[in-house]
């Protein structure tokens, strides 16, 4: 895309603003107008200047792999399996290409950290269940998203707002959980996402939308108000569960009138379940 140079100046003003909110928004722009583009934008900028470190930095992620080669470079374990955690940074890219993935994961590390001397691999699954809850949604303060919101998908965000859809509040569960090598894993029940604790051959439903409130089969389908055949109590794998995020981030951004964006993540999620 040719830039005429009002445009160019205009972009500049704008990548000088000190609010984060306009900084995060035009680095934005810039990943939409693309490398050639930017270059220019870049030439335009003072040294030293806060608008040609904002430029400066978007061109060192153009370096960076692709969207499309992080989704098929996701690592696959001798199931076929991705892991959760790398698979939603993933997906956060899509909406903050610049994202500096480290500092959320040392934030998880430090979670588990936190949380890993109150639980004991005896204690009892409802114990454990009650410690994870209490952390998770009485300390940290996550909670339950009520509007379409881009961000209540995006895993920073999430982590950033503490609030997030059924889904995505339990991947935080999930991502926890797997730190903690705990036996949790996702039930992508239709319509409403949760987590199960499984012992031997007992299942433990809990619902991290609603504060971890712990669910019989029955209750679960007393939840989304129908019958819920055995198979979908079964354990969704990651490589779903992060399939049906991308799918709910579509939808919003149908609903958001942003068709363009919506494309682009049928694209992806062609590339992470080309069979789905």
């Amino acid at each position: 895309m040719t830039l005429h140079s009002a445009q160019i100046r205009a972009i500049v003003s704008l990548l000088s603003d000190a609010s984060p909110d306009i900084a995060d928004r035009m680095r934005q722009k810039l990943y939409d107008l693309g490398e050639k583009a930017t270059r220019e934008i870049h030439s335009a900028c003072a040294e030293d200047s806060r608008a040609h470190r904002e430029v400066s930095r978007v061109l060192r992620r153009f370096r960076e792999p692709s969207l499309d080669m992080r989704f098929r470079d996701l690592t696959r374990d001798q199931h076929g399996d991705i892991a959760l955690e790398e698979g939603v940074f993933a997906l956060a890219r899509f909406g903050y290409p610049d994202l500096d993935e480290s500092a959320y994961k040392t934030r998880l590390g430090y979670m588990a950290f936190e949380l890993a001397p109150r639980i004991a691999p005896d204690d009892h699954p409802i114990r454990i269940i009650r410690t994870l809850n209490h952390y998770l949604f009485d300390e940290q303060g996550f909670h339950a998203s009520t509007r379409y919101d881009p961000d209540d998908t995006y895993f920073n965000r999430v982590m950033d707002r503490k609030r997030g859809w059924p889904i995505t509040l339990s991947a935080v569960y999930l991502i926890l959980a797997k730190r903690l090598e705990l036996p949790i894993s996702g039930v992508a029940l239709p319509e409403h996402y949760i987590v199960k604790y499984t012992q031997t051959d007992q299942h433990i439903y809990i619902d991290p939308h609603n504060r971890g409130q712990i669910l019989t089969a029955n209750e679960c389908a007393d939840l989304i108000g129908k019958k819920i055949p055995k198979d979908l109590f079964s354990e969704a794998s990651n490589c779903f569960t992060l399939f049906r995020m991308m799918n709910n981030l579509r939808y919003t951004y149908l609903n958001l009138d942003d068709p363009n964006r919506a494309k682009k993540l049928e694209d992806l999620m062609h590339i992470l379940q080309p069979d789905m």
